[in-house]
C-alpha cells in the first residue's frame, strides 16, 4: 500500500483518539472524576488531567489539528501524485466527509456513551500528549489569555446556583447521596431565591388578638390555638402593632396580672415584605436574635406571618409535633394508595410524595392555590385536576377555597 496512505490511516486513528478523549474528559462530572480517582493509577491520571482543563484542552486540540491537517495533506500528496490537480477538489471534499464520519463524529458518540472507560483507557495516551506538546500549549495558553484579556474575561467567579442543584441531583443518580439528603442540601442552596411569600402563613390562618383582650382570656385562647407568639392588633386585625410571647405572657399570669390587657406586656414586631428572600431573612434573624416576623404586604397590610420554624421546614420538609394534631392531619394515606390531603398542606410535601420536584408557580405554594391554578376557577366539590404532580378530586370547599382533596400521585393508579 501506498506510504501516503497508510499515513492518512495513521493520521484518522489519532484523530478518532484525540476527539474521543475530548469528549470523554469534557463530559465528565465532578463526581465522576472523584469515583475515578479511587479506580487505580489510571484514574489518578484522569483526575490529574481534569484539574488542569486549559491545558488539557489546548493538548487535544494541537493534536487533533496536526493529525487531521497532516492527513489532508498526504491525501491530496497522493491524489496529485496519481491523477493531477483536476481532482484537487474532489479530494478535498472525500478527506472532510472521511475525516469528519471516522475523526469526529463515530469517535464523540463513542466517547459520550461511555466516558468514564474512554477517559480511563486514553489518559495514559493523553498524559504522554500533554508532554510531548508542552511548549506549544504553553505558546498557545500565552497568546490565548492575550486576546481574551482584550475582550475581558467573562468567566463566572463562583458556580450558579443552577450548577450546584444540577450537581446535587447528578450525585443523587449516581448514589453518593441519598434523596434525603439531596433535598435538603438543595433546599439551601434554593434559599436565596425563596421568598418570604413562599414561605409564610397566611394571614387567613394566622391567629391574632385585640389589645384589649386581658392577659387570662389571652392565655387560654392562646393554649386553645397551639402558638408560642400572639400577633396583636388595634382596631383592624390587619394592623399589627405588636406581639406577646405566651411564654412570658404565662407567667405575667401566674404572677397575677390577668386582668390587665394584652397590649401592655406586648413587644415591637419586626416587619418584613414578601419579596425578601428567605436566606436574607435567615440572616436577619440571627442578627436580630428573633424567630418571628410580621410580614406587611405594600399597603401595609397584614400579609402573614413568618417563624425561624418555616425557614427550617423549608430545608428538611414539614415538622410535625406531638401537639400538632392538625398538622398531621393534613396528609393521610388510604389504603387504595391514594391521600386525602388538607387544603393548607404543603405544594413541597405532595411533590415529595409524587417523587418530583415543587412547580415553580408564583403566589401558588398549597394544594388549594394549585388545583384552583389547574382548573383555572373557584374549585367546587366533585373538580377533577390532572396535574404534573398526579391527579385531584375536590372533596369539601369552605369559603371558595379547597378544604380537603384526594390526590393519587402521577404514574400510581
Amino acid at each position: 500500500m501506498n506510504a501516503s496512505l497508510l499515513g492518512v490511516a495513521f493520521c484518522l486513528v489519532f484523530s478518532a483518539l484525540f476527539s474521543s478523549v475530548e469528549t470523554a474528559f469534557t463530559s465528565l462530572s465532578l463526581f465522576q472524576i472523584e469515583a475515578l480517582k479511587k479506580r487505580g493509577r489510571g484514574g489518578a491520571i484522569v483526575e490529574r488531567l481534569a484539574r488542569k482543563p486549559d491545558e488539557l484542552i489546548s493538548t487535544i486540540l494541537i493534536g487533533n489539528n496536526v493529525v487531521n491537517i497532516t492527513a489532508s495533506a498526504l491525501a491530496t500528496s497522493w491524489a496529485l501524485g496519481l491523477w493531477g490537480d483536476w481532482v484537487l477538489g474532489l479530494v478535498t471534499g472525500v478527506m472532510t466527509l472521511i475525516v469528519l464520519i471516522f475523526g469526529e463524529v463515530t469517535p464523540k458518540r463513542i466517547a459520550l456513551a461511555h466516558n468514564e472507560g474512554v477517559a480511563l483507557a486514553l489518559a495514559p495516551f493523553l498524559l504522554v500528549c500533554t508532554v510531548l506538546f508542552k511548549p506549544f500549549v504553553l505558546l498557545v495558553n500565552a497568546l490565548s489569555s492575550l486576546v481574551t484579556r482584550l475582550f475581558g474575561d467573562t468567566r463566572p467567579d463562583s458556580l450558579s446556583m443552577e450548577t450546584m442543584v444540577q450537581m446535587m441531583s447528578i450525585a443523587e443518580h449516581m448514589g453518593v447521596i441519598d434523596y434525603a439528603k439531596s433535598r435538603m442540601v438543595k433546599n439551601v442552596f434554593r434559599l436565596g431565591s425563596t421568598t418570604v411569600q413562599a414561605v409564610m402563613t397566611h394571614r387567613i390562618d394566622v391567629f391574632s388578638l385585640e389589645g384589649s383582650t386581658n392577659l387570662e382570656d389571652a392565655c387560654r385562647l392562646a393554649s386553645e390555638a397551639a402558638v408560642s407568639r400572639v400577633p396583636v392588633y388595634v382596631g383592624e386585625s390587619e394592623n399589627i402593632v405588636g406581639v406577646v410571647a405566651v411564654r412570658e405572657a404565662v407567667a405575667e399570669l401566674l404572677a397575677g396580672n390577668g386582668h390587665r390587657p394584652l397590649s401592655e406586656f406586648m413587644g415591637e414586631p419586626l416587619f418584613v415584605l414578601p419579596n425578601k428572600t428567605v436566606g436574607d431573612l435567615f440572616a436577619l434573624f440571627k442578627k436580630r436574635r428573633e424567630t418571628f416576623a410580621v410580614v406587611i404586604d405594600e399597603y401595609g397590610g397584614l400579609a402573614g406571618l413568618v417563624t425561624m420554624r418555616d425557614i427550617v421546614e423549608e430545608i428538611v420538609g414539614e415538622i410535625y409535633e406531638d401537639s400538632d394534631e392538625a398538622s398531621r392531619e393534613r396528609i393521610e394515606r388510604r389504603q387504595d394508595g391514594s391521600y386525602l390531603v388538607s387544603g393548607d398542606a404543603p405544594l413541597s410535601v405532595i411533590a415529595e410524595i409524587a417523587g418530583g420536584e415543587p412547580p415553580n408557580l408564583p403566589y401558588v405554594q398549597t394544594v388549594a392555590g394549585y388545583v384552583a391554578w389547574a382548573l383555572d376557577r373557584i374549585a367546587v366539590p366533585g373538580d377533577k385536576a390532572e396535574t404534573p404532580l398526579g391527579g385531584f378530586i375536590v372533596t369539601a370547599v369552605d369559603a371558595n377555597r379547597v378544604r380537603t382533596a384526594v390526590f393519587r400521585p402521577a404514574g400510581k393508579d
